[in-house]
């Protein structure tokens, strides 16, 4: 799978403006705005190479809650300046499915990482969008 980098004007197309009936849409709407100006931050600081909103990407990780086959479709997928591509959840709120959904990404990449056919990848949850380039410079240190 390749990344696709940024376009020149950086925007993300295909962002919806919210709804103003779904308080739970409109507020991940709002935290995932939070964390595409940041990305874009990190962008300019050469800290993200490029990134992609996964929207109609098809990029989904398959697992199971309660027995019952679910498919996990996280937020954004960045690349690093290191190389290191991220799957990156942002998540203001847990549900019940939250820890299933994490643990199924985290044996993704494990297992991504073991055939080694894709570079490197690693998975991180952002709890709060403001924090995001603590959380990323973890991951190139």
């Amino acid at each position: 799978m390749r990344i696709p980098k940024r376009s020149g004007s950086g925007r993300l197309s295909g962002i919806v403006p919210p709804c103003s009936a779904a308080r739970t849409t409109n507020r991940r709407r709002s935290w995932e705005q939070a964390a595409v100006f940041q990305l874009e931050k990190l962008a300019k600081e050469n800290v993200v190479f490029s990134y992609v909103r996964n929207d109609r990407l098809e990029f989904n990780i398959p697992y199971e809650l309660y027995g019952n086959p679910q498919v996990y479709e996280p937020d954004f997928i960045v690349r690093l300046r290191n190389d290191v591509s991220v799957v990156l959840e942002i998540k203001g709120k847990s549900f019940e499915d939250t820890d299933a959904k994490h643990q199924a990404a985290k044996r993704w990449v494990s297992a991504v990482n073991y055939w080694g056919e894709l570079g490197e990848w690693d998975f991180f949850v952002c709890r709060e969008p403001q924090q995001l380039a603590d959380g990323f410079a973890k991951l190139i240190a």
